[in-house]
């Protein structure tokens, strides 16, 4: 059964409260998961895709695939780009 989330970030502060969420989001993973794989905990936040101009989504599978790049399910939104674009870096 899917559980993914999709989180709207609005405004600066909440851009860059999100943007602490998924940072602690993936350090809490990395407590309890000593080896980098992808698995359905993991997929509730992130989307892992190949690295590229056109990236492909890679399911979950049996959960031992390994991490290529990780997308949050995250909407932005702001007035100004600047803080977008400092936190899709």
């Amino acid at each position: 059964m899917p559980r993914e989330l999709i989180t709207i970030q609005i405004g600066q502060c909440g851009i860059q409260l999100g943007s602490r969420f998924w940072d602690l989001a993936l350090k809490e993973h990395a407590v309890y998961t000593k080896r980098p794989i992808y698995d359905d905990a993991l997929s509730s936040f992130f989307r892992n895709v190949t690295e590229g101009k056109n990236p492909v989504e890679l399911g979950v599978g049996n959960g031992r695939g390994k991490i290529r790049s990780l997308k949050a399910r995250s909407i932005l939104v702001d007035m100004e780009e600047g803080v977008i674009n400092q936190i899709l870096r």
